[in-house]
């Protein structure tokens, strides 16, 4: 396996990664590095290398790759010996595809945000149900106490009222005995 030892500096250019992504891709794992007393050196295989930057090359979104192919463009251009750069080439023929491609991507990501949006919304929906479904049954037994107090309280009115109904009647005939003692 033909590995290859990089400096920090080595490993941006060839990668076409900035200082902060070598950084956080050793700190990943994605890449392996070993202490030396000069730094930090990146150990990888020149075919995962290769890989790496051809990736870095095509990503819309590298913009080390970019200023990378903005100066060997215009190098190429100024040279006096005509140079084809094969990833150029091969990027400008891609360049289509690759925006018919992104554009199917982005609206996949528009609408996968839309859809993680309503799901979001039917959960707030889901938890307002349930809380709407505890406050009925909350309420339902409320109303389940209070109409067996009424009842308690209506029975209890009714004795008070026979207790009433027998006093009257009770003084009444009082009243009539001590009408018919006087005379």
């Amino acid at each position: 396996m033909d590995e290859l030892k990089l400096t920090i500096q080595e490993a941006q250019e060839m990668l076409l990664l900035s200082q902060s992504s070598v950084y956080s891709w050793i700190d990943k794992g994605k890449l392996q590095s070993a202490e030396t007393p000069g730094g930090k050196v990146i150990i990888i295989s020149r075919k995962e290398a290769e890989e790496i930057r051809n990736f870095n090359l095509k990503s819309r979104r590298n913009k080390v790759a970019k200023q990378t192919l903005q100066k060997t463009s215009s190098e190429s251009a100024s040279s006096d010996t005509p140079v084809i750069n094969a990833e150029i080439l091969e990027n400008d023929t891609q360049d289509d595809s690759l925006k018919s491609t992104q554009n199917v991507t982005l609206r996949l990501i528009s609408r996968i945000e839309e859809l993680a949006l309503d799901a979001g919304r039917f959960k707030q929906l889901e938890i307002l149900r349930n809380e709407e479904k505890e406050n009925v049954k909350f309420w339902q037994e409320k109303y389940h106490e209070l109409n067996l107090e009424l009842k308690k309280k209506e029975s209890e009115l009714n004795s008070l009222k026979l207790e009433l109904q027998a006093l009257k009647n009770k003084q009444s005939r009082g009243t009539l005995l001590s009408f018919f003692k006087k005379d």
